[in-house]
């Protein structure tokens, strides 16, 4: 005897992150950590906005100094520092910006 079944992917996916917020939250949180920990200081603002976010089951890795994107990514005139992107992908695939050069 069988059965069919029907799985709907989008409560799939819905489910799966839902229970899996708080253990990504726990993730991220070592990347902010580990991120803060290696990041260049000279005013202390990138490296003190390094923190985490969550909307609902939506989990992120942030930095709130403005000028963040220009040391983590770099210009055409300073390289980059990564430290958040390098930490990110020492725990999963990182598919987000990549650092000049």
């Amino acid at each position: 005897m069988g059965a069919k079944v029907t799985v709907y992917s989008g409560q799939a996916v819905a489910e799966a992150n839902r229970i899996s917020t708080e253990y990504r939250r726990r993730i991220a949180e070592r990347i902010a950590a580990d991120a803060r920990a290696e990041a260049p200081v000279r005013t202390g603002e990138y490296r003190e906005g390094i923190g985490t976010r969550s909307d609902g089951d939506r989990v992120f890795v942030e930095d709130t100094d403005p000028e963040s994107v220009f040391k983590e990514y770099g210009t055409v005139d300073t390289p980059p520092h990564a430290v958040v992107t390098d930490a990110a992908r020492r725990y999963g695939r990182y598919s987000g910006w990549q650092p000049r050069g």
